[in-house]
């Protein structure tokens, strides 16, 4: 049986660093919890996030002068900008815990309907027909010019990655969800570039439960407790 979830969709965009922090705080209480959580946010302006294992690593030009802040979970660099933000926390009890590479499919698959039913065309870059090929030399600094199976493409054009970080038996997934491509890095495109007609308003209305269903069956939405909030700001 998988455990209940509870959903916090983030009713203004916060900053970078505000936003790493409530994660941190959500996968620690995750580690005592037996519910699942899922959050949906923005971002208050653009914003590079690095992967855990990049730190020290020098940023791409066009980023240098950005807020930049570091993510708990791997992968590579993040302009978060144009975009919608997930983050999953699953607790111990939780069957992904024993194939958790099965979570990116589960979360991934979710999206891909929800892009579909909302008029965009898309897959899993391992059932795509043609998803470029993997680049011979060193990975690019950006998450979204790298290539990974379970990423979310538009033939060759990456709009969903995730990337993960466990411990003690809990997940946390964070994922990015690109709406549009942003002026800083235009050669990175979104959603609604690729589809002009894509329903922007139905998906943003559809996500919260569509993510929640692929890790539980019984979802409840709340907003974050004034006791979380304080412990979030003082990580």
């Amino acid at each position: 049986m998988l455990p209940p979830c509870d959903i916090i969709v983030d009713a203004e965009p916060r900053s970078g660093q505000d936003n790493m922090d409530l994660d941190a705080m959500l996968l620690q209480r995750g580690l005592e919890s037996d519910r699942s959580v899922v959050r949906i946010y923005r971002w208050k302006e653009p914003t590079v996030t690095v992967g855990h294992f990049q730190r020290g690593e020098p940023a791409a030009a066009p980023l240098q002068h950005l807020p930049t802040v570091a993510r708990l979970t791997g992968g590579g660099a993040i302009l978060h900008d144009r975009e919608w933000t997930y983050s999953c926390v699953l607790p111990a009890a939780h069957p992904a815990r024993d194939n958790p590479t099965e979570l990116y499919r589960a979360v991934h698959r979710a999206l891909i309907q929800l892009f579909q039913s909302c008029g965009a065309d898309c897959s899993l870059r391992s059932e795509a027909a043609s998803s470029g090929n993997p680049a011979d030399s060193a990975e690019p600094f950006l998450c979204f010019l790298r290539q990974d199976p379970n990423d979310v493409v538009s033939g060759a054009t990456k709009i969903v990655g995730s990337a993960q970080r466990r411990r003690r038996g809990t997940i946390l997934q964070h994922g990015s969800i690109l709406m549009q491509h942003s002026r800083i890095v235009p050669e990175v495109c979104g959603v609604w570039d690729l589809f002009p007609q894509f329903d922007h308003q139905q998906f943003e209305r559809l996500l919260p439960t569509a993510v929640a269903a692929a890790v539980a069956t019984e979802i409840r939405f709340r907003d974050f407790t004034a006791e979380e909030l304080e412990a979030a700001c003082n990580r």
